[in-house]
């Protein structure tokens, strides 16, 4: 008996040894290394916030003991948090990215506040810092009101010269420190710095010369920076060209260059606008009336200033340079593409025939109502609706009495009418077939009077245009979607 009991104490002194030796395993599994302090690297020890917005306490932690634990006291914003990350990470962590988020309470009393931070390696050496809290802080970015160029960009023409004026102003609520343009593909940039005199307005006016020998599209930045490092910006497009690249081309379908040939500001169609497909690119879609209609092109609707077309000099190439500029000649009658770079000096003219059905004027039509059986024959025709000319029919249920527009006998795509303005109005109207019971029906186009065009559909920002007193021709080509409004 009393072996028994000697050899069961035995045992257990064993165990509790085991597990004596044990601990100490795992105590050396942490045993020091450098035996020195955690090193904390704070971005800044200086935030400035205020009440109901986040701040951020960041910096780097390295320790080759291992870190245990961040704590972050300020009993003043009754923060206290303790980041313990032995708890978070099966193994030590050597080094610690530390970026904490708290947001200052709404009701938060008091100007400036010092957050105590602690770190603590597995050693228990421990490296206490300080990040000062002020409530001074600026979350609004600066603005800037752009005036040259343009929000669209710019386009520099290297003949015309290699600089660019460039104008903006910035304001703050509390402080700019420094505005600046930069093209960062070319490597170019110029800052301004703001002083006592313009902290919360600063305008900035430069001219940014660009290099003579590289033309393409950059990205140009005006920015302003505030005292806290906010930054505003804008940016746009420059596009450094030998040729300018004109927004807006027009078609020009007669002979000579007499100023007074071209509509006025009360008319429209002659000459007839084209589309902009790209960079210095433009492609006309017309139809020519009968064979050897010359064709130029110019960038004003009112004047030859700028003019392209076929080079006297070397057929077949595209050249804006006025005395070398003959028409261009379309040689049958029908329609035609013609494309064109003003770039490369080049253009392309295309024949073809139309895919789209054309209306048919006095085609025969049925209205019918499946609510009540309604049925009604009657033969198709197109009119304008709306008001300003003389016979419009108004807004009144106007499809039932349309001023009806006459379809071409060699063109059925072309309709036509003749207009009469007895006095000087606002032409407002609408292009649609007619409809006994005054329903409207498809296809129709609705004026837009801003760019005097007829788009498909009834919604436009500004369906109105001024017509002087007169008695006008009125042209509409269902297959280009174009229009012409003539006086007589």
């Amino acid at each position: 008996m009393k072996a028994n009991l000697l050899y069961g104490a035995a045992i257990w002194t064993f165990l509790s040894a085991a597990a004596f030796f044990s601990g100490c395993s795992d105590d050396d599994a942490y045993k020091d290394v450098d035996g020195q302090s955690p090193t904390l690297e704070l971005t800044s020890d200086h935030v400035r916030t205020l009440t109901g917005y986040e701040f951020k306490i960041a910096g780097k932690i390295t320790d080759k003991d291992g870190i245990r634990s961040i704590q972050l006291k300020c009993a003043e914003l009754y923060l206290d948090k303790t980041i313990d990350l032995l708890s978070i990470h099966p193994t030590p962590l050597y080094e610690y990215d530390l970026d904490y988020g708290f947001t200052i309470p709404a009701k938060t009393a008091g100007d400036n506040f010092t957050v105590n931070i602690v770190v603590t390696d597995l050693g228990g050496r421990q490296t206490q810092s300080e990040v000062l809290i002020t409530m001074d802080g600026d979350y609004t970015l600066p603005k800037l009101e752009l005036y040259s160029p343009s929000a669209n960009g710019a386009n520099l023409v290297l003949s015309e010269g290699t600089s660019l004026t460039v104008m903006f102003v910035a304001t703050d609520d509390k402080g700019l420190d420094y505005l600046e343009v930069v093209v960062p593909e070319l490597e170019i940039s110029n800052r301004v710095e703001a002083d006592e005199n313009s902290l919360l307005q600063c305008i900035y006016t430069n001219s940014i010369s660009f290099p003579s020998d590289k033309t393409g599209t950059y990205k140009m930045i005006m920015r302003a920076v505030d005292l806290l490092g906010n930054v505003g910006e804008i940016e746009c497009n420059v596009l450094v060209s030998k040729v300018k690249n004109y927004g807006e081309m027009y078609l020009v379908d007669f002979e000579g260059t007499t100023n007074s040939l071209l509509t006025a500001n009360d008319v429209w169609g002659i000459p007839m606008p084209i589309e902009h497909t790209g960079n210095f690119t433009y492609k006309a879609r017309y139809y020519s009336a009968a064979s050897g209609t010359p064709i130029r092109f110019v960038s004003n609707k009112g004047n030859f200033n700028v003019c392209f077309g076929d080079d006297k000099n070397a057929p077949g190439k595209l050249t804006g340079i006025s005395e070398d500029v003959q028409p261009i000649i379309l040689p049958e009658k029908g329609y035609y593409e013609i494309v064109m770079n003003t770039e490369e000096s080049t253009y392309t003219v295309k024949k073809y025939t139309p895919d789209d059905e054309p209306l048919r004027e006095g085609s025969d039509q049925v209205a019918y109502n499946p609510k009540d059986g309604g049925r009604e024959e009657y033969k198709f025709k197109l009119g304008l609706v709306g008001d300003g000319f003389e016979g419009a029919p108004g807004w009144d249920n106007p499809t039932s009495r349309v001023y009806s527009l006459t379809q071409e006998t060699d063109n059925p795509y072309i309709f036509t009418a003749e207009l009469v303005f007895s006095k000087a109005a606002y032409l407002d109207c609408t292009i649609t077939p007619y409809h006994p019971w005054g329903w409207w029906e498809s296809p129709s186009w609705r004026f837009d009077g801003a760019n005097e065009r007829f788009v498909p559909g009834d919604a436009v920002p500004n369906s109105k245009k001024y017509v002087s007193k007169g008695t006008y021709t009125f042209i509409f080509d269902t297959h280009l979607c174009q229009s012409k409004l003539l006086k007589k």
